[in-house]
């Protein structure tokens, strides 16, 4: 086992990353529209859903934050993609619209767009390509900028003193009882209410906001909660039955669940809900994978060779390429499961990408007996609403590990601190179509990179790419 730093030469992005005051005047974002040409708002056929509007003075966009955007008639939400310090030479300065307002702050990191830059850069293909291929379908649709009222930050004796636009706005919202309405709407009835708005957010007296993409929703499912367990004879023999089976269950199961074990039709459930014993209620099922149950696992005993393989793998903590050389059957499993364990008390995120769909269960339920529920996986056989729902898991910040293929290299884990790839040598890493045709192992170098983690190459029979670019680095005595 050896281990070494890499580097990169890479065509250098034509466009800023950089974090906090910028300067830069002109954002391209991207949209989730129909592709074509539509000039208006600066669009090439190359680029399809890659944008540029003018950033206002006032207002300091990062890549990553979730703006809203005049698009035609609408107003629509968009991802901040990356900064520019000029727009495009083919692109009039007139057909040039200013972004809204931020919505949300950091949805991505920056570095995220940094590493597709490269993807693109490197594999000679648009950047829009290289989005479609990371993130999810749906996860940007075409969403509805929304005005809400915080009531309890406005002063009682404040109207007097607000300009013209302001107030109209203020008077407007109050008079709806959840003082929320669509910015389509409000622009409508009130003349110049950009001015209003901002003006309203500065106080705090307002909040923006996306209302959620409709085809993306989340799925929902009845649940069955015990809420009163008195005694009553008028109940029949199947709805004591029913109400029964709900206390053995802790009091809360899920509707089809609870049919199935007794038997009897949801009129039966119902008629207990207008009782006042249960309560049906919809409730979110995040549509990932599913998770069988499996027996909780302990850490084995290791070898000595696998020991002083986990030794050097957990006193790393920068980017660093760790050669992990072992015949099948030797176990490098355990010491990727040792590895991730003090990983995931630090409060970070691993990533372990295999070359199959076919490998994934297996290796899942090893990682599930082990971590339990924070253990996600993430390919192309996924439904549409399992890699929605898993991608906003990983978007929460917490802790965890997701298991896939090529393209869960990708996937936007939070404070990511180790990359695995099992089995780098297979040829299934290297992406044949669509565009780019990428390898996972040479985005996961770079992604390593940039966010400062040590990459574990895992191999029975390492490829000549990794062994000379091991040993290049023995010899400059990076290792």
């Amino acid at each position: 086992m050896s281990n070494s730093p890499t580097g990169l030469l890479l065509a250098e992005p034509k466009a800023s990353y950089q974090v906090g005051g910028s300067g830069n005047a002109w954002v391209e974002v991207l949209v989730d529209v129909p592709g074509g040409r539509i000039q208006d708002d600066g669009a090439t056929e190359e680029e399809q859903k890659l944008y540029t509007y003018r950033v206002p003075a006032e207002l300091d966009v990062q890549p990553g934050d979730i703006l809203s955007v005049p698009f035609g008639a609408q107003q629509i939400g968009a991802i901040a993609i990356r900064l520019l310090d000029e727009p495009p030479s083919d692109l009039p300065l007139d057909k040039i619209r200013e972004i809204e307002e931020i919505i949300y702050t950091g949805f991505f990191p920056s570095f995220y767009w940094q590493l597709l830059e490269q993807v693109a850069q490197y594999y000679c293909t648009p950047l829009i390509a290289a989005i479609r291929i990371a993130l999810p379908p749906g996860l940007l649709l075409r969403s509805q900028r929304r005005i809400r009222l915080n009531r309890a930050k406005i002063p009682q004796d404040a109207q007097p003193f607000l300009k013209s636009t302001t107030l109209q706005l203020l008077k407007l919202l109050q008079t709806n009882p959840d003082g929320d309405y669509s910015w389509q709407y409000l622009q409508r009835q009130v003349k110049g209410a950009n001015w209003g708005l901002r003006d309203l957010l500065k106080r705090g007296w307002v909040e923006s906001y996306l209302e959620h993409p409709k085809p993306a929703r989340p799925k929902l499912k009845q649940a069955v909660t015990l809420v009163a367990d008195r005694l009553d004879i008028e109940l029949t023999p199947k709805q004591q039955e029913v109400l029964d089976v709900l206390r053995r269950h802790g009091g809360d199961l899920w509707l089809s669940e609870l049919l199935q074990i007794c038997h009897v039709s949801a009129s039966i459930v119902k008629t207990l809900e207008k009782k006042g014993y249960v309560v049906i209620e919809d409730r979110e099922i995040l549509r990932t994978a599913a998770q069988p149950t499996i027996g909780a696992d302990c850490p084995k005993d290791l070898t000595k060779a696998q020991n002083s393989a986990l030794e050097t793998i957990t006193s790393l903590d920068s980017f660093t390429q760790v050669l992990l050389h072992g015949v099948t059957g030797s176990g490098k499993t355990e010491v990727y499961l040792q590895a991730i364990a003090p990983i995931l008390e630090q409060g970070k995120s691993a990533l372990v990408l295999v070359p199959e769909i076919g490998l994934t269960p297996q290796l899942t339920d090893r990682f599930r007996a082990r971590f339990g529920n924070k253990v996600n996986v993430y390919h192309s056989a996924l439904s549409g609403g399992e890699r929605y729902d898993t991608w906003r898991q990983m978007l929460g910040g917490e802790a965890q590990v997701v298991i896939g293929t090529r393209s869960a290299i990708f996937a936007p884990l939070p404070k990511l601190g180790l990359i695995i790839l099992d089995e780098e040598h297979d040829s299934s890493f290297k992406q044949d179509q669509p565009a780019p045709t990428y390898h996972a192992r040479t985005v996961a170098q770079w992604r390593a990179e940039l966010e400062n983690c040590p990459l574990i190459l895992g191999s029975a029979t390492p490829s000549l790419e990794s062994w000379v670019s091991i040993r290049e680095g023995e010899r400059r005595g990076d290792g």
